[in-house]
């Protein structure tokens, strides 16, 4: 065998292992389930006007329907057999509220490491309640209910063909929204809020250093102050107000309305079929 070929069968293999890394590493970040158990909890939803879901590290799927099964479904997943027996799945009445609680016990987390534990559940609950969705590190999904909340801190929300308002809380996790009534969000962290297709007005409070785009909105968008982070608004069928810009940028087109920034840092403003009357801040 020629020299040169010695040299290259080694730097070949070296190029295939390599490449197997990202392969290798992409299998081990999917979800785990080493041990698992079927759970289910038969929702009690007589009388319920909002069903409140305390998620933390686990999974759920919500979906509203006219004549709801009432039980969730799924599995537990833990790294080992005590596991499993450790994770709680539970509910308890308060007024006309179902409290559903999916936890590990009192001073541990889902994750530790190469160990954890959390729930996977789907279920169904009545078309016309309010759900809320308070979320850890785990995620959610709530379709076709009257109102929806979530409130995120590391996680993933997704609220869709929602009646009414949805209303959204985020740290450095993110919510996606489409088909809602009205859209409120309190406060975006380093996370992201993308939301399409609202069909009534849209509020924001603070977006600090994270993203929130709007495509579609039927009435107007009223945003109060804006860090470093980016807002994007497409489509506003009525006005756009920003009370203060720092660092961030903001990113505006097509609005049937006018637009009005009161205050504005070192910030970029761009704008582009604006109809109505433009007001911003003064070059410094």
């Amino acid at each position: 065998m020629p020299s040169s070929a010695l040299v290259r069968r080694p730097f070949v293999l070296a190029l295939a292992a390599l490449s197997a890394l990202p392969l290798l590493a992409s299998a081990q970040n999917g979800p785990q389930c080493r041990h698992s158990q079927p759970r289910e909890l038969a929702l009690q939803l007589d009388g319920v006007r909002t069903v409140r879901f305390d998620i933390g590290n686990s999974k759920l799927r919500v979906d509203g329907a006219s004549h709801a099964d009432p039980v969730l479904r799924g599995r537990a997943c833990a790294s080992t057999e005590s596991g499993l027996d450790a994770l709680v799945l539970e509910q308890r009445r308060d007024g006309d509220t179902l409290h559903v609680t999916m936890r590990r016990p009192t001073g541990t987390s889902g994750w530790m490491g190469n160990q954890y534990a959390y729930l996977d559940l789907a279920g169904q609950v009545p078309a016309n309640v309010l759900v809320q969705a308070v979320i850890g590190s785990g995620d959610a999904w709530v379709t076709g209910v009257a109102a929806a909340s979530a409130d995120v801190g590391s996680g993933d929300a997704e609220l869709r063909r929602i009646a009414g308002r949805a209303t959204l809380k985020v740290g450095s996790g993110d919510i996606t929204v489409d088909e809602v009534g009205a859209l409120k969000v309190l406060s975006i962290g380093s996370g992201d809020v993308e939301a399409r297709n609202v069909r009534g007005p849209v509020e924001a409070g603070s977006v600090g250093s994270g993203d929130l785009a709007v495509d579609g909105a039927a009435g107007d968008v009223r945003i109060g102050s804006l860090g470093s982070g980016d807002i994007d608004l497409r489509a506003v069928r009525g006005n756009v107000h920003v009370g203060s810009i720092g660092s961030g940028d903001l990113d505006v087109r097509d609005v049937d309305g006018g637009l009005q920034v009161d205050s504005k840092g070192s910030g970029d403003i761009s704008h582009r079929d604006v109809r109505g009357d433009i007001s911003l801040p003064r070059r410094r």
